[in-house]
């Protein structure tokens, strides 16, 4: 989930294209993280270091944590460590643009700590990021401008980025929270939860994207957005709102679901909702949220 995540903040820096970011994560997938890699993302090697190991491996015949415990940059626990995690996921992508000849070790090492202040991430942050916690996901990405909601608005947001990536798209980004008061799309799927606050939810796209959706979703090819095609958007839906009212209900706030509606050639417009734009293989589509009505 980082490497998508690393992966959008280089698309938005202009670093590389959206072509060549799919084609990166594609063959990321199949990529094993080298030691120097892990190295430099722990702290326990500079860039500088794991040039000086790798220009050394061109003339001795030893690995990579050899020659670095001989240099005096890794002790044995510390090697230890690295190779307990080189399976890790969440530093393929940077594996893969070293590997593809698209950054050095340098320009990673610099990017990752441009990543990090871009986002005000301490250490700590920075590490269940890099663990997949969608919750820290929201906060680093999702900006409410001290909103008195904001907490509601990341529980939710984080539930149905963690559904859409296991039932969607696992190569699914997320960017940054627009505010919209007027958006035309081509169909809305939208639910109201009820209870101490009227909560407005939905999500809306252009045709050919839900099409898709509904497609993963239901694992059922759909050609057209048809009676079946909206079901399983509709269910989609209410599984995600139904997981966040047993959310609320074990914070002892109990509240309701409306039926799902869709709505088709849809405009919205309201004084204040939330917009979460989702990129996916197939395209994007809005997540919308509000506590005020969505007309």
């Amino acid at each position: 989930m980082f490497s998508v995540f690393f992966g959008q903040f280089l698309l938005n820096q202009g670093t590389i294209d959206k072509e060549t970011l799919s084609k990166l994560l594609d063959i990321s997938k199949k990529t094993r993280v080298k030691l120097g890699v892990l190295a430099i993302n722990s702290g326990l090697m500079t860039a500088d270091n794991v040039n000086r190991v790798n220009q050394l491996q061109t003339r001795i015949d030893k690995r990579f944590g050899e020659i670095s415990i001989d240099e005096g940059f890794l002790t044995e626990p510390e090697l230890g460590i690295l190779l307990s995690v080189q399976d890790t996921e969440h530093l393929k992508l940077s594996q893969t643009l070293i590997d593809q000849n698209i950054m050095t070790y340098e320009e990673v090492e610099s990017n990752l700590n441009n990543y990090k202040n871009a986002f005000s991430l301490s250490d700590e942050s920075f590490e269940a990021l890099k663990d997949g916690k969608a919750k820290t996901i929201i906060d680093a990405y999702l900006n409410f401008h001290q909103d008195a909601f904001a907490d509601l608005y990341k529980e939710y947001i984080a539930l149905f980025y963690k559904n859409t990536v296991r039932f969607i798209d696992s190569s699914t980004l997320i960017d940054h929270v627009e505010v919209i008061d007027s958006r035309q799309y081509d169909y809305l799927i939208k639910q109201d939860i009820i209870g101490p606050k009227r909560i407005y939810t939905g999500f809306a796209a252009k045709t050919d994207v839900l099409i898709k959706f509904a497609s993963e979703y239901a694992d059922e090819a759909f050609h057209s957005l048809d009676d079946y095609a909206q079901d399983a958007l509709g269910e989609f839906l209410n599984l995600n709102n139904g997981l966040y009212l047993v959310n609320l209900s074990d914070h002892g706030v109990d509240m309701s679901l409306k039926l799902q509606v869709i709505q088709k050639n849809h405009l919205i417009e309201s004084n204040k909702v939330y917009c979460i734009p989702f990129t996916t293989s197939f395209g994007r589509f809005d997540l919308l949220i509000s506590l005020n009505p969505i007309v």
